[in-house]
């Protein structure tokens, strides 16, 4: 596995998490798997040992010395090879400083953790039968095995790279090339040159022997003009090498019964404490305590991706949140960080609204209780390639209402089409009126119909999204490969 995420050591989305839990999957299914990342300057190598002291690697012009580390993934036999060098351990953040404004040379600090894969393969004796590369970062791992292969090594090892979001595609000016010691043959033929800049995500589509991304429809999604962020055509080049594999979920981390950040826990057979919870959440954002008025939580990043477009008053038109709070009988509870605008005028509506609450942070113990005391989860993303929260959600018993869009139209069914076997609601159309229109008609229901809302839960309560389903149809597209 070759990534520039990996929790517990560097996250900043999903990427991370996803990148453990199936490396620790696959792992107890039996395989030799490795993870190999930047080692940057946060991290901690007290539990650590250097395994290559100097490792040479020859890039565009220049040959680079790294030192590589070697620990042990938690709760597994994986391990996770750190490469040390000042480009990594001379800077605070993973793509840029304070999360801000990216690294100038990010073109070349990826071209080397990508090219180290190989050198640190040879060196140990490892040859793997499959990298698997996942999102811009590592997108020239493909063009480095092509250039192995021309030079008589790694023969037997194929590439399948995954797509975790098309808006970030890793694009650097043409001429960054003349470092990473690729040509433009090794890296594409016409598709990662595009617009006269050199695109990683595009070389990893492009060069690798599958292709994968977080979800089914959000790997439909992207074929479709428009929606694919430029790489539609290309997407649709790859025919049958390209499906979408659902990510799965930690619910070691994630499950009301066992869950140790919440004061008390709950199952779907003895709700109690979840409102108990849900009085101490109302009670610590200073909310009205009332068991009977709806609460709505909202985590996640404050982008524009996830609806706050839409969520917020931009202009002349009146954003949702402000509607859906005109009504007192429902509070809403938002924790998060992103954008300054959008961060700017949620703190405006925390001031003017009293049934909202807005969090600017990220407290993971906080994240709990909400997920935990919330009697719904709003989530109404432009585009969502896999989303976590709404399975989290369901688990917790906070009904998800989400945007019928990629991974949350394949986890979440809506009670509107089939109330038979329904886990939330899906709200129709990318708008503040759709949003406010889905909103008001659960609330409608909780009123007048509360038997169905409780049935709704039960049901979300028992779904499950284990790693060891998603993991075995990793397994399958391997042997694919292989084959």
């Amino acid at each position: 596995m070759v990534s520039s995420e990996c929790v517990p050591y560097a996250k900043s989305g999903g990427l991370a998490d996803v990148i453990a839990a199936l490396s620790r999957q696959l792992s107890n299914s039996g395989h030799d798997v490795r993870i190999l990342i930047p080692g940057y300057s946060f991290l901690d190598f007290n539990n650590s040992k250097t395994i290559i002291d100097d490792l040479n690697v020859v890039m565009g012009y220049k040959e680079e010395t790294l030192q590589i580390v070697q620990t042990i993934l938690p709760e597994s036999e994986v391990k996770v090879y750190f490469i040390k060098h000042p480009i990594f351990t001379e800077r605070t953040g993973i793509y840029g400083e304070n999360g801000s404004h990216a690294y100038r040379d990010n073109h070349y600090r990826f071209a080397i953790l990508s090219a180290a894969a190989f050198s640190i393969s040879t060196n140990l004796n490892w040859i793997p039968n499959i990298i698997h590369s996942h999102d811009w970062p590592a997108g020239l791992v493909a063009s480095y095995l092509h250039k192995n292969k021309l030079n008589g090594s790694f023969l037997d090892t194929e590439s399948v790279f995954t797509i975790h979001n098309t808006g970030y595609q890793g694009n650097f000016s043409k001429y960054d090339i003349l470092s990473t010691g690729l040509s433009w043959d090794m890296i594409s033929s016409n598709e990662a040159k595009y617009n006269d800049e050199i695109n990683f995500l595009r070389a990893g589509i492009e060069n690798s022997k599958a292709v994968t991304t977080v979800s089914p429809s959000y790997a439909e999604e992207i074929k479709i003009e428009g929606f694919g962020h430029g790489l539609e055509k290309l997407l649709l080049s790859k025919k049958d090498a390209f499906s979408g594999i659902l990510n799965g979920v930690d619910y070691s981390e994630w499950d009301p019964e066992k869950d140790k950040l919440l004061e008390m826990n709950f199952s779907a057979k003895k709700l109690e404490n979840k409102w108990i919870l849900k009085e101490r959440l109302q009670k610590k954002a200073k909310l009205l305590l009332d068991s009977e008025t709806v609460l709505i939580g909202m985590v996640g990043r404050l982008v524009d991706q996830k609806g706050f477009g839409e969520l917020c008053t931009v202009g002349e038109k009146v954003g949702a949140i402000r509607q859906i709070c005109k009504n007192k009988d429902v509070q809403l509870i938002i924790l998060g960080t992103g954008e300054q605008w959008i961060e700017d005028e949620l703190r405006k509506l925390d001031n003017e609204l009293p049934n909202l609450k807005v969090y600017l942070e990220f407290d993971n113990t906080l994240a709990h209780l909400i997920e935990a005391g919330s009697d719904f989860f709003l989530m109404p993303s432009k585009y969502e390639p896999c989303g976590l929260n709404q399975v989290y959600s369901l688990k917790y018993g906070s009904i998800p209402i989400v945007r019928a869009t990629g991974g949350l139209k394949d986890t979440v069914s809506d009670y509107f089409t089939d109330k038979k076997t329904s886990t939330g609601f899906h709200i129709p159309e990318m708008s503040s009126e759709s949003i406010v229109s889905t909103v008001t008609s659960v609330l409608d229901l909780w009123r007048n119909n509360r038997e169905s809302i409780d049935g709704i839960r039960q049901r979300g309560m028992v779904m499950e999204f284990q790693w060891e389903k998603y993991a075995k149809e990793y397994e399958v597209l391997y042997k694919k490969c292989l084959n």
